[in-house]
């Protein structure tokens, strides 16, 4: 019975990193912090709990350089109050899935897999779902022939 549980919490794993990964591209995150993110993910999937207060700061620090840059999805041009509650979700989802991924080791336990694999399968997991995230961010991207199209009906 536990074993389903394991591998439903490894699929929301990838949903959320999914998500992660949409998010940075949407906020064209430079890739120095793209590289900081994957560096956070690696400690946080080895250390588990004892990672999440270097990733609460991480995250507060994303945070702060997104509000001292005023950044914002690049497909919006949201301004105020829709920008200031735009960041705080952001915080509050970044937050969630950092401590989601924090207490993955002992829900994911029931598959008898050693720390090292353990380890090895999360970082691959949310690699990949940062990539698919970042695809299709891009994929959802209006192309200069779409763009033209909007223009012309």
């Amino acid at each position: 019975m536990a074993q389903p549980i394991a591998w439903g919490y490894l699929f929301g794993l990838l949903m959320a990193y999914m998500a992660v990964g949409w998010v940075l591209a949407a906020y064209a995150a430079p890739l120095l912090m793209w590289v900081w993110t994957v560096v956070l993910i690696a400690y946080v999937a080895w250390a588990d709990k004892g990672a999440i207060a270097g990733a609460m700061l991480w995250v507060v620090s994303v945070v702060w350089i997104a509000a001292y840059t005023t950044a914002t999805p690049l497909l919006m041009n949201w301004k105020g109050p829709t920008w200031a509650i735009s960041l705080v979700g952001v915080w509050i989802f970044a937050i969630g899935v950092v401590l989601l991924l924090a207490f993955a080791q002992p829900v994911i336990q029931a598959l008898s897999w050693s720390r090292k694999k353990t380890f090895y399968h999360l970082l691959m997991l949310t690699g990949a779902g940062l990539i698919i995230g970042r695809l299709l961010y891009l994929g959802s991207m209006p192309t200069p022939q779409s763009m033209a199209l909007l223009y012309i009906t």
